[in-house]
């Protein structure tokens, strides 16, 4: 079986973000919107089964200690139909841990970097897909389509959040990173179509040639977005894209942003060190506070949350054995509250997604709780120090998925021998609730299992588990989203 390393470096921007040398931007050609909503009926009845052929692993299967012997599309299709979009089989019920629905990506990787699946965004009763060049609403329930468009471009990056029901994304523009656009995720529309730079500044202004690493990061917050890239950052309003203010700094090696309650930056400029900020959307240039990362502790950080304000922080050089830390910060001033340290019974898979925060790392307003081999931890915010461990599965890694009333929802992915499992425990003591079985057809544990192992992470929506891809695609084999029946309770 193989071993899931520990939390590591994040992906490398360039390989996140391929850009090619600098070039002045043409104008903004119109139509400067992308081609208008279609409304998709429902897919045909399924076609037979197909047997697997498995894909390669990919991010989550830093977490997930996965054995499976088959890959590629022929895998995603068990369930029948081998196109994308939403397939039900047949024998599919409401009952708990049965499928409910699959999207199939709708588009598929080339070789003109359209390799990227960033962002995932709920209304009430949607859930809302990015692709390579694509954006698809489906019914969280049913998983019917209920809109799509066509992007004006690649798709390079994605706000973790959304915000008044509103998303933003961006796409490349004359071979950068540099068309950003909002959409009402309600109906798809676009709410407005900015370029990032102005067109004389060309491409130089993303990507400086002495350090073209950090990509482009957007963060929501209080009504403004907010790009993050190399040497600098502006915000914007939601509302009509219009700018606000604007920031430059030397080139920084790796980026990261975060928005909601806080908005935090932090930029990471090799030599010169780490720094993390609270910032003031209007006012850039004065940060709320600044904190600079100490020498002895200058290593990779991530944002797990900002409400509370929890960051990941890997002491000296990161890399894949790399041990790290969870750190609480005071929201108001950024200084240190206190500290979880580093437990070898954690099994994380990467923290660096934009879309995702910290895969296998979840917190309330109280608690801290962790993915381990075999267990789900939980910890103190206050004091730093373990509250419970709920044992699970000894040989698979068990996630928190969602805290809702008072319960902790632990996902123990499949196998392609196992089934997969949701454990309802209590969030005050680690007690064992109740459990949901998923269900024991091949088919079904093959799939679920291949999407445990991409890049993002499960969220419990609408009592539904839905495990969606937030990360890097450059497999037609992919899955984009797999819906698994999960009642909230018995009934």
């Amino acid at each position: 079986m193989s071993h899931p390393p520990h939390h590591g470096r994040p992906p490398r921007p360039d390989e996140r973000h391929q850009q090619p040398a600098s070039a002045p931007l043409p104008p903004l050609a119109p139509p400067t919107l992308p081609s208008p909503v279609v409304q998709i009926p429902p897919d045909p009845a399924p076609s037979p089964a197909r047997r697997p052929v498995w894909r390669r692993p990919a991010v989550l299967g830093l977490v997930l200690a996965l054995v499976l012997g088959a890959g590629g599309w022929g895998l995603w299709s068990y369930l029948g139909h081998g196109g994308p979009g939403r397939k039900t089989p047949a024998a599919a019920k409401d009952a708990a841990g049965t499928v409910a629905w699959k999207a199939g990506a709708r588009t598929k990787p080339d070789d003109k970097g359209m390799k990227e699946a960033l962002g995932t965004w709920f209304t009430s009763s949607l859930v809302v897909k990015a692709e390579p060049d694509m954006v698809t609403a489906y019914d969280v329930r049913t998983g019917e389509k209920k809109w799509s468009f066509l992007l004006a471009g690649p798709l390079c990056a994605a706000s973790r959040e959304s915000e008044d029901n509103i998303a933003v994304v961006a796409v490349q523009f004359a071979g950068v990173c540099a068309r950003m656009m909002a959409v009402d995720l309600r109906d798809g529309h676009r709410v407005w179509d900015e370029l990032i730079v102005d067109e004389k500044e060309g491409a130089e202004a993303l990507t400086p040639g002495k350090w073209k690493k950090a990509g482009l990061e957007i963060a929501l917050h209080h009504g403004h977005v907010y790009a993050l890239w190399a040497t600098g950052g502006q915000t914007r309003r939601l509302t009509d894209g219009k700018r606000v203010e604007e920031e430059k700094r030397d080139a920084c090696e790796m980026v990261d942003t975060a928005g909601g309650d806080q908005l935090i930056a932090i930029t990471y400029c090799g030599d010169k060190g780490t720094t993390i900020r609270s910032l003031d959307p209007e006012k850039l240039e004065k940060p709320r506070w600044s904190r600079k990362i100490e020498e002895k502790q200058d290593g990779i950080l991530s944002i797990v949350s900002t409400s509370p304000l929890v960051l990941t922080q890997s002491p000296g050089k990161a890399g894949p054995d790399a041990r790290f830390d969870f750190v609480v910060l005071d929201p108001s001033s950024g200084k240190e509250k206190t500290r979880v340290p580093y437990n070898s019974f954690w099994r994380l898979g990467v923290c660096f997604l934009p879309t995702s925060g910290c895969t296998g790392a979840l917190t309330d307003n109280t608690s801290l709780y962790v993915a381990g081999k075999g267990v789900t931890m939980a910890y103190d915010l206050t004091t730093g120090k373990e509250r419970w461990t709920y044992k699970a599965d000894a040989s698979r890694v068990t996630l928190p998925v969602s805290v809702r009333d008072g319960e902790v929802a632990a996902y123990t992915p499949a196998t392609a021998e196992r089934r997969g499992r949701v454990t309802y425990v209590s969030a005050a003591s680690g007690k064992s609730l109740r459990t949901v079985e998923h269900s024991d057809r091949e088919a079904d544990r093959r799939n679920e299992a291949m999407m445990a192992r991409i890049d993002g992470y499960p969220r419990l929506r609408n009592d539904r588990l839905l495990l969606i891809n937030d990360g890097a695609y450059d497999d037609a084999g992919s899955g984009m989203i797999f819906a698994i029946n999960a009642p909230s309770d018995d009934d």
